[in-house]
């Protein structure tokens, strides 16, 4: 068991933690990892961009990995992450399965794929003005990411190697049941923040309009918030050592950077939209020369 804690530079206590954990390793060399923590108490002073420090709920965690025998050739890990916090103010999710190959000496290939998400009742948005008095703009996120990452490593001989590293990421978000700051530090959600109401909020041509009073005029406004990033990043690297300690190496990056359809979940992002997008290539050639007296 592990307990720790955490003060800020003003000496606000906030956080304490509880966890434990667990490690076997089988008669077959396959193991299994787990683990459990819980948060009674946790305040953040970044959450609201400036604001007044923010409280959480408390939170109870647990994870799972387990894998196959690391010294054979193929191996594989699958694990899973899961938290979720009192009044299910938010949870998070994160599913991860890892493979490695290597057939030979010269040749070896790792991939791994992780599928998360975090739903949040009180997600911070913007921070508005009602009058004189400041608004912290929270909203209700249902959100998504998908991280695959493949390693490809090949020795053509000892002064020639071949090494391949791509990732795509995919991260989609959406808001609803949007609500603003009463009480940064109340003890009950509900204290915390209050939600607006049907006829206090309306939504036209990608903008919300609030009217808190609701007398007919609204108060302020804001811009609709969800959004689908995509993201791809590469890189090949040929490098050869031709004489002792002297090397060239020719690369070549790749990279794409685009928003995609909020209608499609991250798998289709993925697959249709994401290498539809146009793509940066830099290639890049570096030498370098050992001098010996």
């Amino acid at each position: 068991m592990e307990q720790s804690t955490e003060f800020d530079y003003q000496g606000n206590y906030n956080r304490f933690q509880l966890e434990g954990e667990a490690f076997v390793n089988y008669k077959n060399n396959w193991w299994s990892e787990a683990g459990f923590g819980y948060k009674p108490r946790i305040f953040s002073n970044t959450i609201l961009r400036g604001g007044p420090r923010w409280k959480w709920n408390d939170e109870n965690f647990v994870y799972l990995f387990s894998g196959t025998d690391r010294r054979k050739k193929f191996s594989t890990t699958l694990g899973i992450v899961y938290s979720k916090a009192a009044e299910n103010q938010f949870s998070f999710h994160r599913y991860v399965w890892r493979m490695n190959y290597q057939p030979t000496d010269r040749l070896s290939a790792n991939l791994e794929l992780q599928l998360q998400s975090n739903p949040n009742k009180t997600q911070y948005v913007t921070e508005s003005a009602n009058g004189s008095e400041a608004r912290y703009i929270m909203a209700e996120i249902e959100n998504q990411s998908l991280t695959p990452t493949l390693r490809l490593n090949y020795s053509i001989n000892p002064n020639l190697t071949l090494q391949y590293y791509g990732q795509p990421f995919i991260f989609k978000a959406q808001y609803s049941n949007f609500n603003y700051v009463t009480d940064a530090t109340a003890e009950k959600l509900a204290d915390r923040v209050s939600w607006y109401s049907d006829e206090q909020i309306s939504f036209e041509d990608g903008i919300y309009a609030i009217d808190e009073n609701s007398d007919g005029i609204n108060d302020f406004s804001i811009g609709n918030p969800d959004f689908a990033f995509m993201q791809f990043r590469s890189n090949m690297v040929l490098r050869w050592e031709y004489i002792p300690g002297s090397e060239i190496f020719v690369v070549w990056s790749q990279g794409i950077t685009d928003f995609g359809d909020l209608e499609r979940n991250v798998f289709q992002l993925a697959t249709n939209d994401l290498f539809s997008s146009g793509a940066e290539n830099t290639f890049l050639l570096k030498a370098t020369f050992r001098f010996v007296r």
